[in-house]
């Protein structure tokens, strides 16, 4: 540490010497600041590291005790403009209820007046309002002409009388200018409806005959189509009776046919079932007889074969009459 230790002093009177003029804590500043950057402290020494500590601390202290000052004359400045804001405000209201009382009649005077040729230019401006519209029929613009023509303009209009006047008159012709083109316009639309109406009866008149005339080709078409149909229906019932009665007599010549075929087929049946049953009895007859001619043959056979055993005829015979017959067991003739 190569400097006093001690940071300059500031003194009160100093610091209220400060705030009285502007810039004033700048040079307070300057001072201080002088004397804090002179003063060089060893870090590497404990001691000066604990005296910068102090000699910080004492700037601390410094620069609270002037700012305090400053905060205090800035609390008692605003504590005076509260009341110099009262004051301006009490001073300036009743200035000007003041002067409103003073001007009251001026005032009263500039609005009646105001009242009064508001009242005469509504009055003029209701004239000029009947001005004809673009739509108006006739019949509104005769009443908006006979009313303007009965309002009377005098001198209840005060200066606003000639004004009145010129209004009404230009507005009237206006209005009569505007009712004959009207009534020019409504003319021309009454013909033209009338000349629609005209030719709608026309058109509906040529419908009508129209109608009637395709009426009556309908009826003609239908009655001869009737007629047509009706000739078609006799020649096709008598074709359809001729066809019927050609058919009933087909019918019966089949049915004859079919009767006389029938008969024959019946009679060849019979024959045939006759031939069949004759012939099936012959064939019958032939086959017994070949069956017992068979076993004749093969019981003559056998009755050889036991005569040549050494057995007599009448034996065999009895042989054979036993076994055809069962009489011995595990024993028949195969024929």
């Amino acid at each position: 540490m190569n400097a006093k230790l001690e940071i300059v002093a500031v003194e009160q009177p100093e610091i209220i010497e400060a705030f009285k003029v502007e810039g004033g804590t700048k040079a307070l500043f300057d001072r201080v600041s002088e004397n804090a950057r002179s003063v060089v402290f060893d870090m590497s020494v404990k001691k000066d590291r604990e005296s910068l500590k102090s000699f910080a601390y004492s700037l601390a202290r410094i620069k609270t005790t002037v700012d305090n000052h400053g905060k205090e004359l800035v609390s008692g400045i605003k504590q005076q403009a509260v009341v110099i804001d009262a004051d301006r405000k009490f001073w300036r209201d009743n200035m000007e209820l003041l002067q409103d009382e003073i001007r009251k009649p001026l005032t009263d005077f500039e609005q009646a007046e105001k009242d009064r040729v508001a009242k005469h230019e509504e009055a003029v401006q209701f004239i000029k309002d009947h001005a004809p519209e673009a739509d108006a029929t006739s019949l509104k613009l005769k009443g908006d002409i006979e009313f303007l023509e009965e309002l009377e303009i005098g001198s209840q209009y005060e200066e606003f009388e000639e004004q009145a006047k010129l209004a009404k008159f230009e507005t009237l012709e206006a209005l009569r200018t505007a009712l004959a083109n009207r009534e020019k316009y409504e003319a021309e639309q009454a013909e033209l409806e009338r000349l629609r109406i005209a030719e709608q009866q026309r058109i509906q008149q040529e419908r009508e005959a129209k109608i009637a005339r395709e009426a009556a080709e309908k009826a003609t078409r239908e009655a001869e189509e009737k007629a047509r149909l009706e000739a078609e229906r006799v020649q096709r019932e008598k074709i359809e009776s001729e066809q019927r009665e050609a058919r009933l007599k087909a019918e019966k010549e089949a049915a004859e046919l079919r009767a006389a075929q029938a008969a024959e087929n019946e009679r060849k049946r019979i024959e045939a079932e006759q031939f069949a049953q004759a012939e099936a009895a012959r064939k019958a007859a032939e086959a017994r007889e070949a069956d017992v001619a068979h076993k004749k043959q093969i019981c003559s056979e056998a009755l050889k074969g036991l005569t040549d055993l050494g057995v007599n005829v009448d034996q065999g015979k009895a042989i054979l009459n036993a076994i055809n017959k069962g009489l011995v067991p595990h024993v028949s003739i195969k024929f």
